[in-house]
């Protein structure tokens, strides 16, 4: 395999699989240096050089006729330095020839962009073969330079969907750390498969949910291989635990949570993600849920039990719950009152109580509404978001007429098979029973 080959003496094989490979437009997420020269600015990896970049070569002080001209060694050819050099130069060289008008197609520009990506595969695994078992600080440099360099190219070619560029990256990444488990190459590689997931899952998460999986597995991974990188380990955890848990996939959002738990519970964060976990194991447990509401009074879960109640969460900010309302008001139109409570969480984070009354009033919306009128209370510090760990809005409970809950959703369409069949009748059985 082509990892295998590239690091051979590194630390073998991998038996890490990659997920199909799948199509990808898009960039790499990998940021670029920034090159300012006279006052303009290029990014390194846009091909563009400004023309106030070329011209005429400073003139020498008389200190420099002095010390004679200044030299700068060429690296020798064929060595670190030198692939790595032009490695620079093939990336800020321009895509395409600016004569040639079809060179600037869509099509034109991502063949040219996939043959660069090959090229600069090619050179960086030069530079590789070189350095990997030099143990000097030079040494190390040059390889976790080429490494650097070689996994940008890998990720755009694994991207664009390459099934042979998607299982080198998988190689690469368990080469590493074979080879150096806490090293920085070994680290990089771990960030840049997390990303290749990431960006997949942010295209294709919807419907191809295996892509979320895969973004928390190596999230979850990466935590395990590298406990040392705390803050960033925590950090892809959360991400990709939200991830799934906006879609729906609440196995592997409780996964993600229950590792900064567990692995690291001196962590401010693992406090955090005690109400996410509370919130995600929630179905078929009893709810807990009061506070005062805007008219006055104090609402208590526990004095409704006997029929089905519906909790809403939402803003008046809230755009996603602003475009669902509709939905939601014409199926609660549909459904007797009699069989139905419902209440509100209002958690607009800016003390505004005639706001939330007005948008209420304007919708017709006459359920109570839990809302915190002190400072330190409102938004996502509202005493029920922080019991449940809600991070977003809206979202809407279903809960049992025996006061357990039996559904969780962020999509009004979702609770809807649930609404619907309280629209008729409970019919009775032939034994008798309901």
């Amino acid at each position: 395999m082509l990892a295998a080959t590239m690091f051979t003496g590194c630390g073998g094989g991998s038996s890490s699989t990659s997920p199909v490979g799948q199509t990808v437009d898009t960039t790499t997420p990998t940021k670029s240096l920034a090159l300012t020269v006279d006052g303009e600015e290029t990014q390194s990896g846009s091909g563009v050089v400004p023309t106030s970049a070329v011209g005429e070569p400073p003139k020498k002080s008389v200190a420099d006729e002095d010390d004679g001209e200044l030299k700068i060694a060429v690296p020798q050819k064929d060595s670190p330095e030198w692939f790595i050099l032009q490695i620079t130069r093939l990336k800020l060289r321009p895509l395409g020839d600016d004569v040639d008008a079809f060179s600037k197609t869509p099509e034109k520009q991502a063949e040219l962009r996939r043959e660069r990506n090959e090229q600069l595969v090619n050179l960086a695994t030069e530079a590789i073969a070189r350095t990997h078992k030099d143990k000097s600080e030079a040494g190390q440099r040059y390889f976790d330079l080429a490494v650097h360099h070689l996994l940008e190219a890998e990720l755009q070619l694994a991207l664009a969907g390459d099934k042979e560029h998607v299982d080198a990256l998988y190689e690469h990444a368990s080469s590493l750390y074979d080879r150096a488990p806490k090293s920085k190459s070994a680290i990089e590689a771990g960030q840049v498969l997390i990303s290749f997931a990431r960006l997949n899952a942010l295209r294709f998460g919807q419907q191809e949910p295996k892509w979320l999986e895969e973004y928390g597995r190596l999230a979850r991974q990466f935590a395990k291989s590298f406990p040392q990188e705390e803050r960033q380990a925590i950090a892809v955890l959360f991400a990709a635990g939200q991830s799934c848990d906006f879609h729906g996939l609440t196995a592997d959002a409780i996964q993600c949570y229950a590792t900064i738990r567990d692995q690291f519970p001196k962590n401010a964060a693992a406090d955090r993600v005690t109400g996410i976990l509370r919130r995600l194991n929630l179905k078929g447990q009893p709810l807990q849920l009061a506070g005062p509401t805007l008219d006055g009074s104090y609402f208590n879960a526990d004095e409704l039990t006997g029929k089905p109640l519906l909790v809403v969460f939402w803003t008046t900010q809230a755009q996603t719950f602003v475009k669902q309302l509709p939905k939601l008001q014409q199926l609660l139109g549909q459904i007797d009152s009699e069989r139905l409570n419902v209440v509100s969480v209002n958690l607009d984070d800016d003390d505004n109580e005639s706001a939330v009354q007005t948008f209420l009033e304007t919708n017709g919306l006459n359920w109570p509404t839990i809302f915190q009128t002190e400072a330190d209370k409102r938004g996502w510090n509202n005493p029920v978001a922080t019991h449940y760990g809600i991070q977003s809005v809206p979202m809407y409970w279903v809960v049992s007429s025996k006061g357990n809950v039996v559904e969780i959703s962020n999509n009004v369409q979702l609770i809807e098979p649930l609404l619907r069949k309280l629209m008729v009748p409970k019919q009775t059985s032939e034994n008798g029973q309901n």
